[in-house]
């Protein structure tokens, strides 16, 4: 009978995928023991490779590119490496009635003592090749004539990002090279749309006089960015995404305030705080004041914002670290289920909707919680066009939203490659 390892991340949850080229949500992996091809080891880990254990059979490859064999990094006590590996070749080569190697970090619990789990269990299942030289991942297209393939790539970078594939990239994308033009402590007067909408999505008018910063350390930033004080924000050219979607933003924030709305102040998000709705559907004043919350609210929505409570430990705590970059991915799914990513890569939280098909229930317009609705964005630092003391201060580098849901594994990804682009 054959031999198999078990290896269990986390429960299984909204995000689980299953093959992943950076390993997040990647859940649980069943591998054949016949399928190890070497075993090796650095200082409180033991690294396993697989042969044939990849998502695909086959993949059209380039010169100098490569589908990476599937890894399980597993953590062990440190000095202990050699006697993991030492125990999972002497399992496999044994006859015995036992046939499952067990790496279980939910129960704590495995077939071997060494094994530690402080840390966790890192599973990946390629799903794009690399480039050997850099050890990136690759993800170019190749386009070609009456369905030949031809010897064109088509680019999916904008502003050094790479979104994979062309599809996953952004509708409106205000990035640091859309900067170059201005100095330090210039007043931005415009800012160009770097996404697929091209220029009908330029930023022309701004309110105030946010202003150019440089890369900085002490804010974190290692590019330029606008410095948006309580008194001003950026007019955006109306961006309306009705169904599922994805936004990123890169900022060094100095208060928790909204980041957007539309003119009416009824979409409004993002948030670390809880809002409440005034009588004409604005935001009105903070309720509570506390950080630590995801909050974010739709279009024609009039009830109180969604919200939900956020894990400290994953979750940048803006009152000691308000001058650190940080990166934030949202992402609302076919089911008007709501998840933020943070630096990391990893899902911070999520809220879930009242009905699928949100207003189809017993719910109108001003019923709290709703996700639905559209997401509609006009102003870029604001609620609306206030100006008091409850508006957003701080530094953005990025803003985009990508017209669809990209999955988990794509805003995993999105999130660390923006965070490591950005990170001074």
């Amino acid at each position: 009978m054959k031999k198999f390892f078990l290896f269990r991340k986390e429960e299984i949850n909204l995000t689980s995928v299953t093959a992943s080229d950076n390993g997040q949500g990647l859940s649980v992996l069943a591998l054949p023991a016949d399928s190890l091809a070497f075993a090796s080891a650095d200082k409180g880990h033991v690294l396993l490779s697989f042969n044939g254990a990849t998502k695909y059979q086959e993949s059209n490859l380039t010169d100098g590119e490569s589908v990476e064999k599937t890894t399980v990094k597993i953590p062990c006590e440190e000095g202990k490496e050699v006697d993991l590996i030492e125990s999972i070749l002497a399992f496999i080569s044994t006859d015995s009635k036992k046939h499952l190697m067990r790496f279980d970090a939910v129960d704590e619990k495995s077939t071997f003592s060494p094994v530690s789990f402080d840390n966790k269990i890192e599973s990946i299942v390629p799903v794009n090749p690399v480039k050997r030289v850099t050890g990136l991942p690759s993800t170019q297209t190749f386009l070609g004539t009456s369905g030949t393939v031809g010897a064109t790539v088509a680019s999916n970078v904008i502003g050094e990002i790479d979104f994979g594939v062309a599809e996953n990239k952004p509708l409106v994308d205000y990035n640091h090279e859309g900067l170059s033009s201005f100095a330090a402590t210039d007043e931005i007067t415009s800012w160009a749309n770097a996404g697929t909408g091209g220029s009908a999505y330029n930023i022309a008018t701004n309110v105030g006089t946010p202003v150019c910063s440089v890369a900085s350390e002490a804010r974190g930033v290692a590019t330029k960015s606008a410095f948006i004080a309580t008194d001003e924000h950026f007019v955006i050219p109306t961006t309306t995404i009705d169904k599922e979607y994805t936004l990123y933003v890169v900022m060094s924030i100095s208060d928790a305030r909204p980041v957007f709305s539309d003119a009416d102040g009824e979409c409004v998000g993002f948030t670390y705080q809880q809002y409440v709705a005034a009588s004409d559907g604005t935001i009105d004043k903070i309720k509570g004041g506390a950080t630590g919350q995801f909050a974010m609210r739709h279009h024609d929505r009039f009830g109180n914002i969604p919200k939900v409570s956020l894990d400290s430990s994953e979750y940048p705590d803006l009152g000691e670290d308000s001058s650190a970059l940080h990166v934030f991915v949202i992402r609302r799914d076919s089911g008007n289920r709501l998840y933020m990513y943070n630096e990391d890569g990893d899902v911070v939280a999520n809220i879930a909707p009242l009905s699928v098909d949100g207003l189809g229930g017993p719910y109108s317009k001003n019923t709290d919680d709703l996700t639905d609705g559209a997401l509609k964005i006009e102003r870029l630092g604001t609620v609306k066009d206030r100006t008091d003391s409850f508006q957003f201060t701080g530094n953005i580098c990025r803003f985009g939203v990508i017209n669809k849901d990209i999955g988990t594994s794509a805003c995993s990804k999105l999130a660390t490659d923006l965070f490591n682009l950005y990170k001074f």
